[in-house]
């Protein structure tokens, strides 16, 4: 906690949300998935831990958060629809970080496809606001789209929500690590990924010998 010298921005927005409410923290995460400077990813945090202290209730919480992550990425995608390759490259054309940014997630949506709107909503988050009308202006289909972007932000929504609920007596310092919870994330997608692929191996496994014991061995079945 800051002892001397003015709020940051932080700071000054995690002072609204004990007055305000959810709607406050809503409208923090829907800017900042528009690619504003916003602190979402802190502010979710917070959230959850008001929640752990019965300030805020926890699931209308996480359903605001998620609401404004997807409308914003409907944005996003509809504006890049609409105005096509001309409003990315005007987009673009703001800023050399604004161009480096496009010109990333034009080049990993080209070799991820779906998949990278749903790695870039929670894995790459940086590059989520650019990468929405990119797709739109690429003609993605929207259903495509929308299946991956409401799939990728029930993992962060759900994620930075419960890191707060969870830790919410070292708020601050799970803060200033917010970064590191894309580590944790990506430990836990390889854990399930993992778990679905040592299941489904002894899941056949286990046909097999259930086959075997049915059948009769080769030589026994030709002599009848």
């Amino acid at each position: 906690m800051r002892m001397n010298g003015p709020p940051t921005m932080n700071e000054q927005f995690l002072s609204l949300v004990p007055v305000y409410g959810i709607p406050v923290i809503a409208m923090i995460v829907m800017l900042g998935c528009l690619g504003i400077p916003m602190p979402a990813a802190v502010i979710m945090l917070f959230g959850g831990s008001l929640a752990a202290s019965g300030d805020l209730p926890m699931l209308p919480t996480i359903a605001a958060c998620f609401a404004a992550a997807c409308t914003s990425d409907q944005i996003g995608y509809w504006v890049g629809r609409k105005g096509g390759a001309r409003y990315v490259a005007s987009f673009a054309a703001r800023g050399p970080k604004r161009q480096r940014l496009v010109d990333r997630a034009e080049d990993y949506l080209e070799r991820r496809g779906v998949l990278a709107i749903f790695f870039t909503r929670w894995l790459l988050a940086q590059i989520s606001p650019y990468i929405n009308p990119v797709a739109g202006a690429a003609g993605m289909r929207w259903r495509a789209f929308s299946l991956a972007s409401v799939s990728g932000q029930i993992i962060w929504v759900s994620t930075y929500n419960i890191l707060g609920f969870i830790f919410s007596r070292n708020i601050i310092a799970v803060a200033h690590v917010a970064g590191n919870a894309t580590g944790f994330l990506v430990a836990g997608v390889i854990s399930i990924v993992l778990f679905w692929y040592i299941t489904r191996v002894l899941h056949y496994s286990i046909k097999r010998r259930k086959r075997r014991r049915y059948l009769k061995p080769r030589g026994r079945r030709n002599r009848s």
